[in-house]
Order: C-alpha cells, then sequence, then structure tokens
C-alpha cells in the first residue's frame, strides 16, 4: 500500500470524523430558534449539553488533520503533470484544514460563553447577545476567509478530476463541497422543519471527505 493511499484513506475518515463533529454541535433539536442582533446564537444551546461542544472540537480537530492529509495525497498524485495545480491543491487543502478547526472551534465556543452567560438567569440575554455580537464580528472576517482557502482547495480536486490529472471518471467531480450544500439546501427547502439544520450540518463536511474517496479511487 502506497503512502498517497493510506493519506487518502486517512482523508476519507478524517472528512467523516468532521461529520461527527458537526452533529454534536449542529444538531439542535426541534423548537430551535435564531436569537440575538445579528442571529449568530440559537435558542436550544441552552438545552444541549456543554460536553457536546468541547467533544465536537476534538473531534473536528483530529478529522481536519486526516482533510489536510487527503488533499496532500491529491496534490502529490498530481504533482508530476500539473505542478502548479499540485502547488494551490497542497497549500490551500493544508491552510484550509488548519482553518477548519478554528472556524469549528470558535462556533463551539459561541455556544459554550452564551450557555454560561444565562445560567444567571433570562435577565442575562443582552449581556449575552452584546458580548456574542462582539464576538461574531471579530470572527466572521477570518472565518470568511477560511472558509473560501478552503473551498479553493476542493475546487482545485474538482479541476483535477475534470482535467484529467486524476485516474477517475469524470463525474466524481460531483462529489464537492458546493454540491453537497445545495443538497442541503434543497432538503431544506423540502421540508424546512425537518431539515432545519442543513446545509450547515454535516454537508461541507462530507463534501471533504469525498476528497479522501476521490484519491482513493485514483490510486486503485
Amino acid at each position: 500500500m502506497n503512502t498517497n493511499l493510506i493519506f487518502s484513506i486517512v482523508g476519507l475518515i478524517g472528512g467523516l470524523l468532521c461529520c461527527v463533529g458537526d452533529v454534536l454541535f449542529d444538531l439542535k433539536g426541534a423548537g430551535n430558534q435564531k436569537l440575538g442582533t445579528s442571529k449568530n446564537i440559537d435558542s436550544n444551546w441552552l438545552k444541549m449539553a456543554e460536553w457536546r461542544f468541547g467533544a465536537s472540537i476534538m473531534i473536528v480537530v483530529i478529522g481536519d488533520i486526516g482533510v489536510g492529509l487527503g488533499f496532500y495525497s491529491i496534490a502529490d498524485q498530481i504533482s508530476g503533470t500539473h505542478p502548479i495545480l499540485s502547488v494551490v491543491t497542497g497549500l490551500t487543502g493544508y491552510a484550509g484544514a488548519v482553518g477548519g478547526v478554528l472556524i469549528h472551534s470558535l462556533l463551539c465556543i459561541q455556544a459554550v460563553i452564551y450557555k454560561r452567560i444565562m445560567s444567571g438567569g433570562e435577565e442575562n440575554f443582552s449581556i449575552a447577545d452584546h458580548t456574542l455580537e462582539g464576538f461574531y464580528k471579530a470572527i466572521m472576517p477570518p472565518f470568511v476567509l477560511l472558509y473560501l482557502v478552503l473551498m479553493t482547495a476542493d475546487i482545485c480536486a474538482v479541476i483535477a478530476v475534470l482535467n484529467g490529472a486524476l485516474a477517475v471518471p469524470e463525474w466524481m467531480a460531483l462529489l464537492n463541497s458546493a454540491v453537497f450544500l445545495l443538497i442541503g439546501w434543497l432538503f431544506r427547502a423540502i421540508n424546512p422543519k425537518k431539515f432545519q439544520d442543513l446545509p450547515g450540518i454535516i454537508m461541507p463536511s462530507l463534501g471533504l471527505a469525498m476528497v479522501g474517496l476521490i484519491g482513493i479511487i485514483s490510486n486503485l
């Protein structure tokens, strides 16, 4: 078994672990409402066990390490024929994986802060909203930047499929985060109540897991 195949398998597992981390954080249950000035507060955070947020961060840390190795595998596989695309894939994949940990951790930390402030009573909501509004505005610029970097890496993998750099069928270009996000939006549009936590929950991470699957197929 060659190194790239091992890294691709780890990438697939890493993406699936990120899905688990997403469920722990994003599965909020029925009746959840968006609160706060920027609607960045979920009312059901108060009902969720605090351990879920810490566990979610830990699982995503491990998962994103795997995702980064999955992108490394893709980059190494195409380095001989498409060196520029290889470098871009490797750099954005690594930076995106690191950024994914930051993004997910900051979102989970919001929930912990909210639960702790609100433990003092409903009258503390204005304090919680004011605190998290400042936190939200501080994290959004790096959040958007790092998310775009991660999506760039995903797009690079799609390009590698379409231009024949990877020995996989062209239809596998559909296995990416953007397509999975669209599927999530579609399910939510069909049944907003049942799929209220989509597309954020699972879908982007599942798309990243597919990078590992593409790498595996290319190596077989």
